[in-house]
């Protein structure tokens, strides 16, 4: 084996590569099994399963990136000099940038562990339900990262077993959104057999039914298909999961997996090595301005201007938002990624929401009123405005367009920083316009950066370069770049 391939092709997965844990969340990895006698039993694939959770980790850890600095809601500091996140941040994105290759990489990495269980699972002694449980947990996050992929890149390659060798790695070219997204729904579809919650405390974050049926909802949104949106959200609407009274109350690092909470990528505080969040330290300013011990981040998930400005003075939601006069300027950040339980060391256990209620009460006002029936989009924009103690114009049950884009104006309020926005403004056809206006404002250089512009080509990002020169004859790259 060439060593020297692992670092740049992800479809090639060794068990040599691995770090499983045992305890699900709770252990680092430190066993490293040989794959000729490794899947002997039951315990072998959890680990395989849960090693595809631990690698949700690294998969997250750049995805703020493209959902939330790629678009008006948050800049990257220019003083901390992170080329790769100032030219996103600007959208000046090259295909060498490093962050477009990290997130291709850690989401391959997902998808292999992935492939690994659904790959080897047959004819090891278990029981049928536990046999169904991880097949269908590998699926929701083989289908979890390829969604990811698919609106960032567009055509990837959709690798759906465990490569063996090296050389199978170059027979996959760029496969077509279409046919990825058939396979997204297709491994949904499956994974809504998952059990609707869990009991044993070593479980509890998994993917389950309604984790499946809220992604698949996602999914068919993104694909205009509201018919089908509208019936997985219908029945999500009537699972256990609800909005909690306090909005501050969802991100609390000691209220993990809350009610509302429907999928959420696993960190704790107090292990080592260190299994905390790395969004704290994003979220700071990078100058000595903190107390305690977060005195100064990187400054790459600062919050701009213009979206603290669209908060209202009595908006429960600023419970969620701090900031601090620096020598350069006033910095504003979010506060949903700090732990309060901190005290020796940044070491933040607050979880990346992936999916939670809020969100699906938004998404099924918006695809009530794509399907024509706005007065029922009403009563669940209202619930979320309810919440942050803001009044609802009852005039948007009969002004389709109105209602159309207070949802999404709702929906940069209530989910901002999770991730969401960049792919809300894409879904909804509406990211160059609203990015080109908030390039041409008088929003500092730091923010907006200068003559910056979000051309046709740039609603996908570039396929990481080393893609291209490892593979020219399968892999081309996106259109501009």
């Amino acid at each position: 084996m060439n060593t020297k391939l692992f670092p740049v092709i992800y479809f090639i997965v060794l068990l040599s590569l691995f770090s499983c844990n045992a305890d699900f969340f709770d252990k680092y990895p430190i066993d490293e099994p040989a794959e000729d006698n490794f899947y002997q039993d039951e315990e072998s694939i959890k680990q395989v399963l849960n090693d595809a959770y631990f690698t949700l980790r690294e998969a997250y850890r750049n995805y703020f990136v493209f959902g939330d600095l790629a678009s008006d809601d948050v800049y990257n500091s220019k003083f901390n000099n992170s080329s790769n996140h100032i030219t996103i941040n600007e959208s000046n994105v090259v295909a060498d940038n490093g962050l477009v290759s990290a997130m291709w990489d850690n989401a391959y990495a997902t998808i292999s562990r992935t492939n690994l269980v659904l790959d080897h699972i047959e004819g090891i002694a278990m029981s049928d339900e536990h046999r169904s449980q991880y097949l269908n947990e590998a699926k929701f996050l083989r289908a979890l990262m390829y969604f990811n992929l698919v609106r960032i890149y567009g055509d990837v390659p959709l690798v759906l077993k465990d490569m063996e060798e090296p050389s199978e790695a170059f027979e996959f070219g760029r496969t077509s959104q279409d046919e990825v997204y058939a396979q997204i729904i297709s491994d949904l579809t499956d994974a809504e057999s998952l059990p609707e919650s869990y009991t044993n405390n070593q479980d509890i974050g998994r993917a389950t039914k309604w984790a499946a049926k809220t992604l698949l909802a996602k999914v068919h949104l993104t694909l205009k298909q509201y018919r089908e949106a509208d019936s997985k959200l219908k029945e999500v609407l009537t699972s256990t999961h609800h909005l909690l009274p306090s909005y501050a109350a969802v991100f609390a690092a000691d209220n993990p997996n809350n009610e509302e909470i429907i999928f959420a990528v696993q960190y704790a505080r107090g292990f080592d090595p260190s299994q905390g969040n790395p969004f704290v330290e994003g979220a700071f300013a990078n100058e000595d301005i903190g107390m305690g011990v977060l005195k100064r981040g990187t400054g790459t998930f600062l919050m701009t201007e213009e979206l603290f400005n669209e908060f209202m003075p009595n908006d429960q939601r600023t419970t969620m938002i701090e900031s601090l006069e620096g020598s350069r300027r006033r910095y504003i950040f979010t506060m949903k990624y700090y732990d309060t339980g901190m005290t020796s060391t940044v070491d933040a256990g607050n979880d990346w929401i992936v999916l939670r209620y809020a969100d699906v009460c938004l998404m099924y006002a918006e695809v009530q009123n794509e399907l024509g029936n706005t007065p029922e989009a009403l009563p669940y924009l209202r619930e979320v405005r309810d919440r942050a103690g803001l009044n609802t114009d009852p005039g948007l049950a009969n002004a389709p367009q109105a209602m159309r884009l207070a949802i999404e104006h709702e929906r940069r309020l209530e989910l901002f920083c999770e991730g969401h926005r960049w792919f809300d403004l894409l879904r909804t056809g509406r990211l160059q316009q609203v990015m080109n206006t908030h390039f041409d404002s008088s929003l500092s250089n730091d923010e907006i950066g200068t003559n910056s512009n979000i051309e046709d080509y740039e609603l996908l990002f570039p396929i990481p370069r080393y893609q291209i020169n490892l593979n020219p004859d399968k892999i081309k790259q996106n259109t501009g770049y």
